[in-house]
């Protein structure tokens, strides 16, 4: 990798954390930037690194729509993992993805314990779920932002903890397993 390209990924990471925990937004122009970034970054390393950057940003967006179109995340967030997976491609993609959701229940349990726990949203989203499987998909869950005032989490916080747990203390997969 060039050395400037630890320095892009900090630096983006950081600012997409930093922009979701102080305004819950992540900008569409830091991920813009990201994305090209990324995407040029690899493509100056050889053509099979520029595929695989292509790869990375479609299955990461790819893989939150669900979880987007469920109301369980921001568009942020799916853009986010998008742009992490043009800047690290698509091998890297299930490492973040596993160390995002520990840091995601992790900034749960912190928010939690500082908050207090509002379970009602928890017993609707159980109750939407079970709904879900019985009527075999005919009923589809209701979004949680619909259901009334839930606490949410930086997300973005999460992601950016998770790529840079994968990319520098896990690179290999030793860790997590893959």
């Amino acid at each position: 990798m060039p050395p400037f390209f630890d320095l892009f990924l900090v630096l983006f990471v950081g600012l997409a954390a930093g922009f979701d925990l102080w305004t819950r937004r992540i900008p569409n122009w830091l991920v813009f930037l990201a994305v090209t970034g990324g995407i040029l970054l690899n493509a100056w390393i050889g053509t099979p690194r520029l595929l695989d950057s292509l790869k990375g940003l479609g299955i990461g967006i790819g893989v939150f729509l669900i979880p987007f179109a469920l109301g369980w995340l921001g568009a942020g967030d799916v853009k986010l993992v998008g742009a992490v997976g043009a800047v690290l491609g698509a091998g890297s993609l299930p490492r973040v993805i596993f160390y995002s959701a520990l840091s995601g229940g992790v900034l749960a349990v912190i928010t939690i314990i500082a908050h207090g726990a509002n379970l009602k949203p928890l017993h609707e989203t159980w109750r939407n779920m079970k709904l879900l499987i019985m009527s075999r998909g005919a009923v589809l869950p209701e979004p949680i932002s619909a259901q009334g005032q839930a606490r949410t989490i930086p997300y973005g916080v999460a992601i950016g903890c998770g790529t840079l747990v994968a990319f520098y203390v896990d690179p290999s997969g030793g860790w997590a397993g893959f």
